[in-house]
């Protein structure tokens, strides 16, 4: 189809023409999941651009994208979809490709996470004290992320992380009192489970589905559900779904390496991301979410 002023909000339809994008341009939808849609527009010179629109109720959903973009953005670490334009519903964004990846691909989003992790936090935060968590909430997926700033990265990850999607859980239906008792003990453990570590910017939701490439070939980050937090956690997302090649983690650590028995802790760490897909698709994860509460009750 072609792009029409009814398509998108007056100050984007304006912004769109005013870069050449006209009436003549093919428009394609290419996603969407209830609470935005997402479209690829053409150029007759074949330049594109990403639109994504809001259309459900959660209104803050391209306001948090687009920050999560630009805190990452302003590390210069690993490349992102450049914003070209906002408003309060949609998002104008680079075309990025899913295929066409360099030699190095894997290696360089290993060295680039890395530097993302080691990136100095905002002023505006302080030097002195490791803050946790983030001025806003955001979204991981579908599922609504609530975050707030904490001086403690465990009380952090208990409260903002396990706790707030296991009572959701109970609310929904899907974990009976046992289950968030165990949840409320492993959280009384944590200090003794999980060590002290520094705050980092984390992608937040990082699996290849939220990996692209970019015109060079090199990696670029998509949907960021960012917030400071474990930079082990970050890892542990990369291999809830199967994992990365061996030069991802090889060159991760030979920028920052891990500490010793990380991947024990991968289980717990995902443990959040599993009881998200939990609220979110449902009992098809009860399982998984049951087996990783009893090796840790």
């Amino acid at each position: 189809m072609n792009l029409t002023a009814s398509t998108f909000d007056h100050e984007t339809y304006k912004w769109l023409n005013g870069n050449q994008f006209s009436s003549d341009s093919k428009l394609y939808k290419i996603g969407g999941n209830g609470r935005e849609e997402i479209y690829l527009i053409e150029r007759c010179d074949n330049d594109k651009l990403v639109v994504k629109l809001a259309t459900g109720s959660a209104n803050d959903i391209i306001s948090v994208e687009a920050h999560g973009l630009k805190l990452i953005a302003e590390t210069n670490t690993v490349d992102t979809a450049k914003i070209h334009h906002v408003t309060d519903h949609c998002i104008v964004m680079d075309y990025l490709y899913r295929h066409g990846q360099s030699a190095d691909y894997w290696q360089s989003l290993g060295f680039q996470l890395a530097k993302l992790h080691r990136a100095p936090k905002p002023p505006q935060m302080g030097n002195e004290t490791p803050m946790y968590g983030l001025d806003r909430d955001n979204y991981c997926g579908k599922g609504r992320q609530l975050n707030q700033f904490c001086f403690d990265g465990h009380v952090f990850f208990c409260n903002y992380r396990l706790l707030n999607q296991a009572r959701l859980a109970y609310d929904n239906g899907f974990l009976e009192s046992p289950w968030i008792i165990y949840i409320e003990s492993i959280c009384e453990r944590l200090t003794e489970l999980i060590p002290t570590q520094p705050a980092s910017l984390l992608h937040g939701d990082l699996w290849s589905g939220n990996l692209l490439v970019n015109e060079k070939g090199l990696p670029a980050l998509i949907d960021p559900a960012v917030y400071y937090g474990w930079r082990e956690s970050d890892i542990a997302m990369t291999l809830l779904f199967g994992g990365f090649p061996h030069d991802f983690y090889n060159s991760y650590n030979e920028i920052w390496p891990l500490e010793s028995g990380w991947r024990k802790r991968v289980p717990l760490y995902n443990l959040y991301h599993l009881l998200n897909h939990l609220n979110i698709f449902g009992v098809s994860y009860l399982e998984q979410v049951q087996s990783t509460i009893s090796s840790y009750a």
